[in-house]
């Protein structure tokens, strides 16, 4: 501010200038006005700083809540995860059981067929067998009775 004292073309319809009471009285209306335009400005100042201060944090808390949101979600999101892995991994045990059982089974199939084979073997040697003993018994009961009916047949005369 530019405290305007009257100019002597002014007052040079007065014979005397300002007197120091007015002077004084006029410094300190300026200095009044100044110093209540002062706290006005810093007042606005003040206020400016608070609402950026606020503006700020409003910011950070959403970013900072976003952020805490996201975690929560993501760590419902991996024990989910790792509850869906458990009940996998189970799974997978299950499978590899019934797996490792289906093949003992084939195994043991497969144990029966050449066990059933190697029976097969055996008694068709054993049929074999009494198939000869059998065909050589009759050979010699045919022989024995041959021999026998000849001794009981009366000598023919010629």
């Amino acid at each position: 501010y530019v405290i305007h004292l009257p100019t002597m073309a002014a007052s040079q319809g007065r014979s005397q200038g300002p007197s120091l009471s007015e002077i004084v009285t006029q410094h300190r209306k300026t200095s009044q006005q100044l110093r209540s335009d002062l706290d006005k400005e810093r007042q606005d100042l003040v206020k400016t700083a608070e609402e950026l201060g606020q503006s700020i944090i409003d910011k950070l808390d959403k970013g900072v809540g976003k952020t805490y949101e996201n975690q929560r979600r993501l760590e419902v999101e991996a024990k989910t995860l790792e509850r869906k892995v458990v009940d996998f991994a189970k799974e997978i045990n299950q499978w590899t059981t019934l797996y490792s059982q289906f093949n003992d089974a084939l195994k043991e199939l497969g144990d029966v067929k050449n066990w059933a084979q190697g029976i097969e073997a055996d008694l068709n040697d054993i049929n074999l067998s009494l198939t000869k003993v059998v065909s050589e018994s009759q050979k010699r009961s045919n022989s024995t009775r041959s021999t026998g009916e000849e001794k009981n047949k009366p000598a023919k005369s010629s």
